[in-house]
């Protein structure tokens, strides 16, 4: 897998019709941004992608509960509960 800043493929986009897979990084600010994948491949990953977003989901859920449930006990106590 190759590495391509971001400042590259803004210079010479027909990078992006070369790549199959690479990594994605602003060399200035020293961050990955992400992966480039080709479409050639989406039919493989496609699942696995749909299974990553939805234990996403399930995570902000449970995380947004645990929250809820602080506030509401928060509000008990504050009425006197």
């Amino acid at each position: 897998m190759r590495i391509y800043g971001i400042t590259e493929i803004q210079n010479k986009p027909s990078l992006l019709k070369s790549m199959e897979l690479a990594e994605i990084v602003d060399k200035r600010a020293g961050k990955r941004l992400g992966f480039f994948i080709s479409n050639k491949y989406e039919k493989f990953i496609e699942n696995i992608i749909k299974e990553i977003e939805k234990e996403e989901k399930i995570n902000k859920l449970k995380r947004l509960k645990k929250h809820q449930d602080i506030e509401f006990l928060e509000a008990g106590i504050d009425d006197g509960l």
